[in-house]
């Protein structure tokens, strides 16, 4: 995502908006759901942007009310998809993530993560684009940053999918996928600070993507390096 402001993020939601109105219109119905989710959602927009710093003098109004609004839009995302209305689904999805990197970028902490780490693994599969990758992980990190401290403390680790581990796996696929070692070796540094226990999986699985897809060999030694120290000198060590 290239650089924006909150204008964007105002027009981008009206578009979602607008776009799903229509269809009811046309259907000759109305959902009082959906207006009121609209509704709350424009109020919150409209006041962040009539007044830039009064989520500063609120911070803690500031960000449960964002949070709230996170969810918010992921129902909004639920909705159109099970009505099946693809226009409408992909503005909310184009919403979400440029208000949670709004957000993030304003100082906000991000408490409610599944429904942007759901939608960043989404993005992922999809981009293939070598530009539009680097900016996907350039802004996972902000989401990282962002992202409330008992979550990054990471203390219940039994549940695979927890959205921080999900959030750091791909932030590392990510990495691998702009084939840029340095991107690469800040990703695995990370990742091996906060979840050792899944390195040896990940390296094991990354080694035999490098073969397959044939990625450039630059790429292949960063894999390599980190193979040999946690997969590799773990097998020795046992």
């Amino acid at each position: 995502m290239s650089e924006f402001d909150l204008s964007d993020v105002i027009s981008t939601f009206h578009k979602g908006s607008d776009s799903l109105t229509q269809y009811f219109a046309e259907q000759g119905r109305s959902d009082n759901d959906m207006l009121m989710a609209f509704d709350e959602i424009d109020k919150f927009l409209s006041s962040v942007q009539e007044d830039s710093l009064s989520h500063l003098e609120h911070k803690e109004l500031f960000n449960a009310r964002a949070n709230e609004l996170i969810l918010l839009i992921d129902r909004l995302m639920v909705f159109s998809s099970q009505i099946q209305h693809q226009e409408s689904f992909s503005y909310f999805e184009e919403f979400l993530f440029l208000f949670s990197l709004w957000f993030a970028k304003s100082g906000g902490i991000i408490s409610q993560l599944i429904p942007i780490v759901n939608l960043i693994a989404a993005l992922s599969n999809r981009i293939h684009d070598q530009a539009v990758l680097k900016q996907l992980w350039a802004n996972i990190e902000i989401i990282i940053n962002a992202t409330e401290q008992s979550i990054q403390d990471d203390m219940d680790d039994r549940d695979p999918r927890r959205p921080w581990r999900v959030l750091l796996l791909n932030y590392s696929i990510t990495a691998t996928r702009t084939h840029d070692p340095e991107r690469m070796e800040k990703s695995f540094q990370f990742l091996a600070q906060n979840l050792p226990d899944d390195l040896q999986q990940f390296f094991m699985e990354g080694m035999s993507q490098m073969t397959a897809l044939n990625y450039p060999q630059a790429v292949k030694d960063v894999m390599e390096k980190y193979y040999r120290k946690y997969v590799t000198q773990e097998i020795k060590t046992n």
